[in-house]
């Protein structure tokens, strides 16, 4: 383990966690509210999709407006998780913003009205509308509707106060990670220096190639991103005002700048966003917007999403070394479902209340 600071041996920690994405932070931040002793190991977010994630908050996923079953379970756990934070902060991270769904085929209003019909998720759906009539200047040759519930999480700003907060409690140690390096032992796991009495993974797609835990089937999902802002003589006219998702997904943000995505990858695992990427989603804006003239590029990024072959997350233990666990494999649902995972996941590692069956690693012994 290469790090930047020294601890003293004879202290071992209750939970050593390995990443301070969203899941290793959030778990932190659980495990360390419950006097939990703990320390983050963190290479600097190389490998986290984290960093560039948009952060969004859809509980409707998919041409057909599929949902988990836990989702409003997850929408209520994320605003008891979010508001805690930003109370500490002093800030808001969590921002609610409508959303402007647009149907891609006259087929997705049949998948649209088979969700309207139950009662459970009219609380997700607003007014329909019909074509061009989506109140923003978008192409919607077969209308949509507006759909509740939705935002963005502001992940930097969450990422970084979460950074200090750690740091601020002597839980954060810039490290990277060798997994030869990885000791166990009867009472304890060490890394280096560090020593304590359980190891939790939320490194993201790096646990494809962990000794423990490689086993699982991870998907990585390379996506790119374009940061556009309003071009010079642009009107606010032009601009959409709301989170608008067709066949691409556009974010706008109060700092006068949008998002626009994304692609996916499944055959590279790299953070290099690409040129055949840049073209790919210049032209989904295209057919999106009315007036893409009123954007302009201003930065082109990448991230590899921890997705998983079932599309649920890997939680657990490992079945022989009951010191190691996983909590990873979010996908790129992390924003709207990690608060509710990681109140799980505390619960199986203090308590050991069974973990959701979705995401309960033993599904693949």
């Amino acid at each position: 383990m290469r790090s930047d600071s020294i601890v003293p041996e004879k202290r071992v920690y209750d939970f050593l966690i390995v990443g301070q994405g969203l899941a290793g932070s959030l778990l932190a931040w659980q495990l360390m509210r419950r006097g939990q002793r703990v320390r983050v190991l963190d290479d600097g977010h190389k490998t986290a999709s984290s960093k560039v994630a948009a952060g969004l908050i859809n509980p409707l996923a998919g041409m057909r407006f599929n949902h988990s079953p836990f989702v409003h379970q997850w929408l209520e756990a994320l605003e008891r998780c979010y508001g805690k934070l930003e109370e500490a902060a002093g800030r808001r991270f969590l921002h609610w913003q409508a959303m402007v769904r647009l149907f891609r085929s006259p087929e997705q209003v049949r998948f649209f009205e088979r969700r309207a019909a139950d009662p459970h998720d009219r609380d997700l759906l607003g007014r329909r509308f019909g074509p061009d009539q989506s109140g923003e200047p978008v192409h919607a040759p077969h209308g949509g509707f507006i759909q509740r519930r939705t935002g963005h999480l502001d992940l930097p700003a969450l990422l970084a106060f979460m950074a200090t907060w750690l740091n601020e409690r002597e839980a954060l140690q810039h490290a990277d990670v060798d997994f030869d390096g990885i000791q166990l032992h009867d009472e304890t796991v060490r890394i280096g220096k560090l020593a304590g009495r359980h190891l939790v993974f939320c490194d993201g797609y790096r646990s494809m190639h962990n000794p423990w835990f490689g086993y699982l089937p991870f998907a990585p999902d390379k996506g790119e991103f374009l940061v556009l802002e309003a071009a010079a003589d642009a009107l606010f006219s032009r601009l959409p005002r709301r989170i608008v998702n067709g066949a691409h997904w556009l974010l706008p943000h109060a700092d006068g700048y949008y998002r626009l995505g994304s692609t996916h990858d499944h055959r590279h695992q790299d953070q290099q966003p690409t040129e055949a990427g840049r073209r790919r989603l210049t032209e989904g804006m295209k057919e999106l917007l009315l007036h893409p003239d009123a954007l302009q590029l201003r930065d082109h990024q990448a991230g590899v999403r921890p997705a998983t072959s079932d599309r649920q997350p890997f939680l657990g233990t490992h079945l022989q070394e009951r010191r190691l666990h996983i909590f990873n494999g979010f996908g790129a649902h992390g924003s709207i479902s990690i608060p509710w995972y990681s109140e799980r996941m505390v619960q199986w590692l203090l308590h050991g209340e069974p973990l959701p069956e979705n995401a309960d690693i033993r599904r693949f012994a």
